[in-house]
């Protein structure tokens, strides 16, 4: 196998723009642009290549996860997702995502403390429910993660990268006074966790480092773990059969080598390891992500 690069999916909104660089889904599906699997989709990858994509003891219909890259030029609808429990009581899917700053911006996540839903219905009615938010002004390479059922919301300004479970079910409390978009108020407010003051802006936890590298993790969750890895000049990724692997370069330039496959590796590029790959290395000056399951 090879590491795998897809198509990015272009995005328009009236809030800004979203580059879908690994989905899924019926209505986005991502297409293989390099090596001999070039035209073939995700799903069909999965389908046809399952565990030897996925992971040993990994069984998925679709993909479990979408990567993006976020670019809002004006702030996002303040909205909550479901998790797994609520989700299946009204019929749509458990969300759980996490935010990596591509550079300096601000998003609102969790409710202030003491907020009950009689104020936020009021806020929302009143055109206020923001100033109930949490805002996190956060440094390039910060991250946030935001659980089923957690309040939140991008704000204008913001460039980030985000990882999230295979779900498109988003329920929109409050539009920032723009007109013509639905909100979802009964079905969001089913969906908060009412007193939720989790952790919300993620410590960085370094794995590992020497001459050649850094090993970061930013997050472990039930859904994903995501790690930021940064080469010096060069460093081997280690295999894990279980899982696959989404590197996503922030920033430098260099090339993947994958079970002897040569590959460009930028900013701004993203590739799939597939979990058979038995040899991972990175070559050149570079800072990336890695995204895998647990």
């Amino acid at each position: 196998m090879y590491p795998i690069r897809f198509e990015p999916i272009c995005k328009d909104y009236e809030w800004g723009g979203e580059s879908w660089e690994l989905v899924d889904r019926e209505d986005a599906m991502s297409v293989v642009a390099n090596g001999p699997l070039k035209g073939k989709t995700l799903h069909q990858l999965v389908v046809d290549m399952g565990e030897e994509l996925l992971g040993i003891g990994q069984k998925w219909d679709r993909f479990p996860l979408i990567l993006k890259v976020t670019d809002a030029k004006k702030n996002l609808s303040v909205q909550v997702h479901p998790d797994e429990v609520t989700a299946a009581r009204l019929k749509g899917e458990a969300k759980s995502e996490m935010w990596i700053l591509l550079k300096e911006g601000s998003v609102c996540a969790a409710l202030k403390k003491g907020v009950d839903e009689k104020q936020f219905r009021s806020a929302i009615t009143k055109g206020n429910a923001h100033e109930l938010l949490e805002k996190w002004d956060l440094k390039r390479g910060e991250a946030v993660y935001v659980p089923g059922g957690r309040v939140h919301a991008i704000c204008e300004g913001a460039l980030l990268f985000g990882v999230q479970q295979n779900s498109n079910t988003t329920y929109r409390l409050y539009d920032w006074g723009r007109k013509g978009r639905e909100l979802q108020l009964e079905e969001g407010f089913a969906s908060i966790h009412w007193g939720d003051q989790g952790h919300v802006k993620i410590a960085p936890h370094r794995l590992s480092s020497d001459l050649h590298h850094q090993l970061i993790t930013l997050t472990g969750s039930p859904f994903f773990i995501v790690d930021r890895v940064d080469v010096f000049d060069r460093h081997h990724v280690a295999a894990i059969p279980k899982t696959f692997q989404v590197f996503f370069c922030i920033e430098g330039n260099g090339h993947l080598l994958v079970d002897s496959q040569k590959e460009p590796f930028q900013a701004g590029m993203t590739y799939l390891i597939p979990a058979s790959c038995k040899s991972i290395n990175v070559e050149g000056r570079c800072q990336f992500l890695r995204v895998r399951l647990p």
